[in-house]
């Protein structure tokens, strides 16, 4: 999740205490509030599922201690949006603001973004881990007697952004089946447009393999690439195997 935050200036500041001055402070006179310990938002499950972007707009109290005295929800796309960042926020520690060198209470406002990366995407599609550590040997698929060959494709579809543009490429992507024959560990190793890069990792992470096993009957992980050809508009985009042939299967990949 990217976290946006305006830290320079934590949006719009104004002193707690609001006398009338007889002229305003110059600007080196006064300095805001700075984060000096953030706590990660957590993305709400049901948006999260939903793979919902949003945004929300925290208004803060922060005391001449740097302690937040008080604090709440300005704005938000969506309430639970809202309900997350007030409860990170909540965790913050500042150094207070000052003014004339003296540190006084002001008040902030925080506007904070919450935006999916791609790696969220996949795993709330998946609806498992994707991207874990192997401490175990990798076996390359070219080293296997055969080729593993999925149960099934999932073509990818063609990015909506793309569509009218009438162009085509391809995307490889490189995979590591586990021992139950799943694929973890999507990624990109090349493509034509940025915007084929998600919806191929999409339908890598749909294919399912039979475990790969030794002659010693274990399962081992193997490691493969993946190359999905896109043309354009409506046209199916196909994923370089069996069903086409005069196309490797599986292009080198070393973990």
């Amino acid at each position: 999740m990217a976290l946006t935050l305006a830290l320079a200036a934590l949006g719009r500041v104004a002193a707690a205490d609001t006398p009338v001055a007889p002229a305003p402070a110059s600007p080196a006179a006064r300095t805001a509030p700075k984060v000096i310990r953030m706590v990660e938002m957590k993305y709400p499950p049901a948006l999260f599922q939903q793979q919902v972007n949003g945004e929300a707009v925290i208004e803060c109290l922060i005391g001449a201690d740097g302690h937040i005295l008080e604090s709440a929800v300005l704005s938000s796309t969506l309430p639970d949006f809202g309900v997350a960042a007030l409860e990170s926020v909540r965790q913050w520690e500042f150094k207070a603001g000052e003014r004339e060198g003296q540190p006084i209470a002001m008040r902030v406002t925080i506007p904070l973004v919450f935006q999916m990366s791609a790696e969220m995407i996949l795993e709330g599609f998946a609806r498992r881990p994707l991207f874990v550590e192997v401490n175990e040997t990798i076996v390359p698929a070219e080293q296997l007697p055969k080729w593993p060959l999925p149960k099934k494709y999932w073509m990818p579809k063609y990015p909506p952004s793309l569509r009218g543009s009438g162009k085509r490429g391809k995307a490889v992507v490189a995979i590591v089946i586990n021992k139950e024959g799943r694929v973890i560990n999507p990624k990109i190793v090349k493509s034509t447009y940025p915007e084929f890069d998600l919806p191929a990792r999409l339908a890598a992470v749909t294919l399912e393999f039979p475990p790969q096993i030794m002659a010693n009957k274990e399962a081992i992980y193997v490691s493969m690439e993946i190359q999905y050809d896109f043309v354009a508009e409506d046209a199916k985009p196909k994923a370089a195997g069996p069903e086409n042939p005069g196309r490797d299967p599986v292009r080198k990949k070393s973990p």
